[in-house]
């Protein structure tokens, strides 16, 4: 991906307020990645598979360790449990 390209797609992929994503990216993206977002952890989720030389990544853009971070976690957690509520209610 073009750099320009790249830079652009990480902004909608973490734009109004998205500090976490599962992306696929290249070794070439990832060193893109930390030079837009130095503070970000990056996990590779996958091994690369394709021919494009692409694995998955899970993108934090927040802090492991911080003021407000358990608070956060919390907030995520109770956010699943009501969306596993939500779809067992749905079917």
């Amino acid at each position: 991906m073009a750099k320009n390209e790249l830079k652009e797609f990480l902004s909608e992929s973490f734009g109004e307020g998205v500090y976490y994503r599962e992306l696929r990216l290249s070794n070439k993206d990832i060193e893109e990645l930390r030079k837009f977002y130095p503070q970000a952890t990056v996990r590779k989720t996958s091994e690369i598979c394709d021919a494009n030389s692409k694995a998955w990544y899970e993108i934090n853009l927040l802090p492991l360790k911080g003021p407000g971070y358990e608070t956060i976690q919390e907030e995520n957690t109770r956010l699943k449990k009501e969306i596993e509520v939500l779809k067992k209610a749905r079917n």
